[in-house]
Order: structure tokens, then sequence, then C-alpha cells
């Protein structure tokens, strides 16, 4: 009987403690979100300042079932899960990689897209697709990447020898590729294609490097949010919404 009342006791105290920030954006009527810039087609702004794309669709879905309003949050990625926890928004849904690493910060929801880095490159400088042996072997290799990625850490990883050049967002690092200035980029397989399509100039050689899911990521502790959160992906995922945005948006994802 004791431990069954003690059992209880827990249960209560933990449903208080978790039942709070779910509650609160209710309440408050905005859910805040944590983004960089941009990451089309996942995210980004338009020519009237409006935040279009796949997961501000997604957004879009969660905020009407909550009854709330969205507020995006603008920060530098490198500064992203810092600001997460000194609770400057309720979550980060901006095509964050899981990984160990950050997971020691946050917590994340189930993955919800499977994509890869790869590599961008000026058609006009590599006639055919460079492999990753190919690079390798090449002297003086310049590799732009945004900063406090998993592009970096790859390009770090793979190209151990190459001078990696490191920038605030993804289109500047993708500039550096269509100007010459750097060789290639080490990217999202998802924005390489994006990129690619947008500029002649610009293609992906389709080689995955690495293998990653996207997940949400929330405060260490908001137990009950994630647990919704999981429910709402899950459901977007065996309703169609997922498979319907990714065809809207192009996002070629698994």
């Amino acid at each position: 009987m004791r431990k069954v009342l003690v059992l209880s006791l827990i249960v209560l105290i933990f449903s208080l403690g978790f039942a709070g920030l779910l509650e609160e954006i209710q309440k408050r009527g905005v859910l805040r979100v944590g983004q960089d810039p941009g990451y089309m087609p996942l995210y980004g702004t338009n020519e009237k300042g409006e935040r279009i794309g796949f997961e501000v669709d997604l957004l879009k879905k969660m905020a009407e079932i909550l009854g709330v309003k969205i507020e995006y949050v603008i920060v530098n990625w490198d500064g992203i899960i810092p600001a997460l926890i000194s609770g400057k928004f309720d979550f980060i849904l901006a095509g964050m990689t899981i990984t160990p690493e950050r997971a020691l910060k946050v917590d994340f929801s189930i993955p919800y897209l499977t994509i890869g880095q790869t590599v961008l490159y000026n058609v006009r400088k590599y006639h055919s697709p460079p492999t990753s042996d190919e690079l390798k072997k090449m002297k003086n290799l310049k590799i732009a990447v945004q900063l406090g990625t998993t592009g970096e850490f790859a390009a770090r990883r793979l190209f151990p020898n190459a001078e990696i050049m490191t920038f605030e967002t993804m289109d500047q690092a993708a500039y550096q590729v269509a100007l010459g200035r750097a060789d290639i980029m080490v990217v999202d397989s998802i924005y390489a294609m994006y990129m690619a399509d947008k500029y002649e100039q610009l293609a992906s050689t389709g080689e995955l490097l690495t293998k990653e899911e996207l997940g949400i990521a929330v405060r260490k502790g908001e137990l009950e949010f994630l647990q919704w959160i999981n429910t709402f992906l899950r459901w977007a995922k065996v309703s169609g919404l997922i498979d319907e945005l990714k065809e809207k948006w192009n996002v070629q994802a698994e």
C-alpha cells in the first residue's frame, strides 16, 4: 500500500511539472518557434517577408490544432540551442539533425525526415560530378559550410586536409561556390537539390556522404509537450500530410 501511495505521488508530481509548457502555449495563444534565417525548401522568407516552406506549413497545421498563432524567433544557427535552453522560444523546428551530442543538451522528437550530407559544386569548375574520393585527393580544396551544422562536422571529418570556410547561413556558403571562391559546399541533400534547381551554375553530386534524421528539439524535462509533438508527427505521417507537403515543396527525402 505504501509503495502504491509513493508511486501515485511521483506520477502526480511529474504530471504537474510537465503539464506546464503545452498549457502555457494555449493560454498565451502563441507558439514560439526558433529558426535561423533560411533553409529552403524547409523554411525561408518570400519577397513579401512571409515565412514559407515545408516546415512552415507543418507548423501552421500544428498551430491550427492547438488554436494558436505562430511567432518566429530568428537566430544564428550556432546559437540556436543556447537560445532554446534560455527560453527565447518553445522549440526548434529548423531542419535539425538528431545527434548524440545535441541530445545531451535538448530532447528530440521522433524523426520526421531522413536526409544526408552531399556535395554542392559549380558546373563551370567540374564538368562531371566529383566523387568524394576524387575530392579527398585534391590539393588546396576549399569547402564552404554553415557554421555549427552537420555539414561542417562531416566536412572536417571526411576532408581533414581541406580548408573549411564557415558562414552564418547556408545561402552565404552556397554563394561562395557560385562565385568560385570555394570549390564545393558540404550541405544537406535537400538544400543542395533546391539550389541546383534554382541556379544553373550549381549542381549536386547526388552522393550521400552521411545519413541523418531530422527532429524537433525541446528543452530537457518538457515531457508532455514532447509527447504531444510526437503524437502530432505520427498523425502527420499516417494522415499523408508529410507526403503532401514533400510533394508541394519538392522535398526529396525519406
